[in-house]
């Protein structure tokens, strides 16, 4: 236990620092460690199996982690680089086709039926109106916005807002909690790599859950806790980062959530980002398919997806009010 404390002191944090939480889950106190990780313990919960982060840094303590050096790829998450990726994307923003798929599955879904008998109405302009929360430096939204979708952003880092109004996209820094949309106000909703840095994941879902429009959908993605990659690396698979990834998700953990949150539809495959531009790279996507119309394609995209659902690190989610 002091060898623990000497190491979570040398990386500036103290025990005051810490707080010890039930699981968010099913709200037991009852658990099991399953790892450790530079002086951080992973525990599972012994009644519903939810994988977390006990005891965690405070609020405050995590929120000084956002600062410009993690959009930057220089903080306790160095996979990513928020400033970069929309530097990459003013060079050549025909070229950047990481989130094409995702967004036409999301349009699909609203405007085929996919998602409901009655498709919600799309709003004003033609188009459906989107959120999405904790949107970085914005890409995402730039992209969407060339979809055709109307764009807001909800980012608690003024330094990566600023980003997002240069674009001329409207964005509020407020957390979850702090905004204060009226029920049924959006088409979609999306998180992409937020929801394991939630305090209280569960509240927020069903915050999400009100603020949709029937039939809306939310789209999300996140690690996949029961990888082949974590099996084989235990500790150090590269997902745990328990400074700030708080919670872990298997797909079955996931389906709880969003069906205790309120959501009807819940669809939930393993995948990792760049899967499906690979596919759209290679011709087997066109622009605008969620799925090809080309028989010999399709058979290719669902081998492809069939395969990687059961290797990949990554977790894309679908739930529909």
């Amino acid at each position: 236990m002091k060898a623990k404390l000497s190491l979570l002191i040398i990386m500036n944090f103290q025990p005051s620092d810490f707080e010890k939480v039930p699981c968010d889950l099913c709200g037991a106190d009852d658990t099991v460690l399953r790892y450790t990780k530079r002086g951080f313990s992973i525990v599972q919960c012994n009644k519903c199996g939810m994988i977390y982060t006990n005891p965690r840094l405070t609020g405050e303590k995590i929120a000084q982690l956002y600062d410009a050096d993690y959009f930057q790829g220089h903080g306790f998450d160095k996979s990513v680089d928020y400033v970069g990726d929309v530097s990459i994307y003013d060079k050549k923003p025909d070229e950047y086709t990481l989130n094409d798929w995702d967004l036409d599955t999301i349009k699909s879904m609203l405007t085929d039926g996919d998602s409901t008998p009655e498709p919600p109405p799309l709003s004003r302009g033609g188009g459906a109106r989107l959120l999405e929360i904790g949107c970085g430096t914005g890409v995402f939204l730039a992209k969407a916005r060339e979809h055709g979708f109307d764009c807001e952003g909800l980012e608690l880092s003024s330094y990566a807002a600023d980003f997002v109004r240069g674009m001329g996209i409207p964005v509020q820094t407020k957390s979850i909690e702090e905004a204060d949309f009226a029920e049924n106000t959006w088409d979609a909703i999306v998180m992409r790599e937020v929801i394991e840095h939630l305090p209280q994941p569960m509240e927020s879902l069903k915050t999400i859950h009100r603020w949709l429009k029937p039939g809306g959908v939310l789209f999300m993605a996140t690690g996949n806790y029961d990888c082949p990659e974590r099996k084989l690396r235990g500790s150090e698979w590269f997902y745990f980062m328990p400074e700030g990834h708080l919670y872990y998700f298997s797909n079955r953990t996931m389906v709880k959530y969003l069906r205790k949150a309120g959501f009807r539809t819940v669809r939930v495959t393993n995948q990792g980002d760049k899967l499906m531009e690979l596919l759209r790279n290679n011709g087997f996507l066109k622009t605008g398919e969620a799925i090809p119309r080309n028989v010999f394609a399709r058979l290719v995209f669902h081998s492809v997806r069939a395969f990687n659902h059961f290797i990949s690190s990554g977790m894309r989610v679908y739930a529909v009010k």
